[in-house]
């Protein structure tokens, strides 16, 4: 890779601002064999430099010969979302460790989990982004994107409001402790 970076084959530039690639980026390309990869399979390998220097010296490879330096490098990109929902559903609704052992439970967990995901999404960006409240975070005072955390929460406090609506009364220290109570059970974690 170093040498590559080194050699006289020329730099191209290109400006991305997509998905999770925002950068003005050199790339080089060339085609060949990579036995680990793609075996005995011709390949496009792309070789980028951050000209901010943000990120290090990166290869990426294809092995659909005809695509450009930003088709592949914008499929690479998109991929990002994928992976934080997947993180999203193991760290936040029990996917990484789930507690099964039957078989059709097995195959129904990561479905379930990934639908959970898409739901809640969904759900917030339709109607709970009217709803959010960001708890106080004296190291994060800046914050206006909301988290999937942040999402899952807003949904858990308005679910807890909707069940206990009936169970509050006029009493204010009631109504004050019931609160209380809903907004640490809608707290991920």
């Amino acid at each position: 890779m170093e040498d590559w970076a080194k050699d006289s084959t020329p730099w191209t530039d290109h400006k991305f601002d997509q998905y999770g690639l925002h950068a003005n980026l050199s790339v080089k390309t060339r085609q060949g064999l990579y036995y680990k990869a793609g075996k005995d399979r011709l390949l496009t390998f792309v070789l980028v430099r951050d000209n901010s220097g943000k990120r290090p010296l990166a290869i990426f490879y294809c092995t659909l010969l005809d695509w450009t330096v930003r088709q592949i490098l914008s499929t690479y990109a998109s991929r990002w979302s994928i992976e934080v929902a997947f993180e999203n559903g193991k760290q936040m609704l029990g996917f990484e460790d789930p507690a099964n052992r039957l078989p059709k439970a097995v195959q129904r967990t990561a479905p379930m989990a990934m639908i959970l995901v898409s739901l809640t999404t969904l759900w917030f960006h339709q109607y709970g982004h009217q709803h959010v409240k960001f708890p106080f975070r004296p190291w994060y005072r800046r914050k206006k994107d909301p988290s999937f955390a942040d999402m899952l929460g807003t949904l858990r406090r308005l679910s807890w409001k909707e069940l206990w609506k009936g169970a509050g009364s006029s009493n204010r220290k009631r109504n004050k402790v019931f609160s209380q109570l809903t907004e640490f059970a809608s707290r991920p974690g």
